[in-house]
């Protein structure tokens, strides 16, 4: 599975009615091996405690990875005496395991935190774009056939299942909403499983309107910016 986001508090879910929703969904479904990712750019698991906490819960094949080489140092120290836990510096977009490895892949806000720039959720920048391909990509390849994709996430069905419901996935996809006033949302995505006829007629109408649309020009306003931009030192 993939796990728990990191990016601050500004994207990371602190309500404990979203942690118990998200540990319910787990346990109603039996599953029992865990690839957690956490929300930083590129994803990680961060140093969220839902791991943690699904490990407390019962679920002791935990594998944790993130990008960063520190944050796998602390984390994996913290989790020393937890058997079964694992930890592992890794890119979401190219994830060293082998094809069909896990039954579960959980994130929590990961792909919030990599569009968390994005101007508007309208219209997603090519770039983020292809780094989500890319990491649904290698989630649906190391997905069991019947496994599953768990996304607890801010986002709404109408911008976030544009993203998950894709043929080329292999994966069908349901969500469930909880909270009261601010909602949170976990999607669910069974591999080998089709889109449902309504996802599928989404999907080949965004197909159809990305292929009608003009390749777009960059204007001096945009060229003004990026030189403006490789000139921060960062």
């Amino acid at each position: 599975m993939f796990s728990s986001p990191v990016f601050g508090s500004e994207v990371q879910p602190s309500s404990p009615r979203l942690k118990r929703s998200a540990l319910q969904d787990l346990s109603s479904d039996a599953l029992s091996w865990s690839l957690t990712f956490g929300s930083r750019v590129p994803p990680g698991c961060g140093n969220s405690s839902l791991s943690g906490d699904m490990y407390n819960a019962g679920y002791h094949a935990i594998t944790n990875v993130d990008y960063s080489s520190v944050c796998i140092s602390v984390m994996s120290a913290k989790y020393s005496s937890s058997p079964g836990m694992t930890w592992h510096q890794m890119d979401v977009r190219q994830l060293a395991f082998s094809d069909a490895s896990f039954d579960v892949i959980l994130e929590k806000a990961t792909l919030d935190a990599i569009m968390v720039e994005e101007k508007s959720p309208w219209e997603v920048s090519p770039e983020t774009s292809t780094f989500i391909h890319q990491a649904l990509t290698e989630i649906s390849r190391c997905l069991k056939p019947g496994g599953r994709f768990i996304s607890v996430t801010f986002a709404q069905p109408f911008f976030r299942k544009r993203l998950y419901a894709r043929s080329e996935y292999n994966w069908s996809v349901r969500h469930d909403s909880y909270g009261e006033g601010f909602e949170y949302f976990v999607y669910v995505m069974t591999k080998g499983e089709q889109l449902s006829p309504e996802d599928a007629a989404q999907e080949k109408k965004l197909l159809e309107e990305a292929k009608s649309q003009p390749a777009s020009i960059p204007t001096s306003q945009d060229e003004d910016s990026n030189d403006f931009l490789c000139n921060i030192n960062l």
